[in-house]
């Protein structure tokens, strides 16, 4: 029999298979466990029921997408690539990510009742881990100005429209029904946010 720790993996990535397909309210427990190859009672053991099994999942891709942020804001290079680069990689998560897609979008368009449910599964955790990866956002802003490329703004309120301007880019691709690379989006935000920026 696997132990508790093994069969958590393959939930979590059951999940967010099913959660691309289906959705989260059209999703059960045993819908996860039966993706997963795991009996029921077995799956249980790990997760007691599916909103420990959701939070567990946030809780996974935050703390993947948090690594993200502090690798980039310890590499080495200009504010503006590092900004650039993080942005490409921030959204190529949220697209692998159904979750964290869902969570970032915020709209109000469709899939509201899936959007309302994830975020009902957020913890002080999880909101603690956005606005900590926000401030790194408004250090880079604040290294880019300390390098004389960008202009005098407040470098978290410039990281929040930053934020904003991924989440509005998120529910376009919803609203046109794009399957394209998310990266082809992080070019146009950054054109923009960056555009507005640059002295």
């Amino acid at each position: 029999m696997p132990k508790d720790k093994d069969l958590k993996t393959p939930l979590l990535n059951a999940a967010q298979g099913i959660f691309a397909r289906k959705g989260v309210a059209a999703t059960t427990f045993e819908d996860i466990a039966k993706e997963a190859k795991v009996d029921v009672k077995s799956a249980k053991t790990v997760f007691p029921d599916l909103n420990a099994l959701t939070e567990a999942l946030i809780g996974r891709d935050i703390e993947e997408t948090t690594d993200l942020f502090t690798k980039v804001i310890n590499d080495r290079g200009k504010a503006d690539i590092k900004l650039t680069r993080l942005v490409r990689d921030l959204l190529t998560r949220y697209q692998k990510s159904f979750a964290l897609f869902n969570v970032a979008s915020a709209g109000f368009e469709e899939g509201v009742e899936d959007e309302n449910l994830l975020k009902s599964r957020l913890t002080t955790d999880h909101t603690d881990r956005y606005r900590q990866n926000t401030a790194i956002l408004g250090r880079l802003v604040a290294q880019g100005q300390s390098e004389n490329l960008f202009s005098d703004v407040d470098p978290l309120e410039a990281a929040y429209i930053l934020r904003g301007m991924i989440g509005a880019a998120i529910r376009y691709r919803r609203m046109a029904k794009k399957d394209d690379d998310m990266r082809d989006h992080a070019d146009v935000i950054m054109r923009v946010f960056l555009k507005g920026l640059l002295r």
